[in-house]
């Protein structure tokens, strides 16, 4: 083998836990679209091209950090939308928990945060490259 070949590694899936593996699952179709996919034993996730596999966790206890806090490990998840405050008012109609609302996070860059049934963060961005700028 060529140790001097790159080897490319490519997304294949993001896997959620749950205590509750069906209500995670509805939250993510009824407040973000996504296609839930039952397969024997298991319901998963896919928005867009990104999969989400749900492991259920029967005995599973939630830790609730202050909004600020970091824990180690994948801290959130982002999905982008062509229209952030459409989003944001479908995600208030969908009583998703919002963590911290729209900001402003640099020129063109506009995100907001919002937690789903099993604790996971996930960030909600528009991108408007003709307005970013670079210094």
């Amino acid at each position: 083998m060529n140790q001097d070949r790159m080897i490319e590694f490519k997304w294949d899936h993001l896997q959620l836990c749950s205590s509750d593996a069906e209500a995670t699952a509805a939250w993510f179709a009824r407040c973000l679209s996504a296609e839930i996919i039952r397969r024997p034993g298991r319901v998963d996730l896919r928005i867009g091209s990104i999969n989400l596999f749900i492991t259920p966790l029967a005995d599973a206890h939630t830790v609730q950090l202050p909004t600020d806090a970091r824990m180690q490990g994948i801290g959130h998840f982002g999905v982008t939308v062509d229209d952030l405050d459409a989003a944001f008012d479908h995600l208030v109609k969908c009583e998703a928990d919002i963590v911290e609302p729209i900001k402003q996070v640099r020129p063109g860059v506009r995100c907001c945060f919002v937690r789903s049934p099993g604790n996971i963060l996930v960030e909600i961005l528009e991108r408007r490259p003709s307005e970013m700028t670079f210094s």
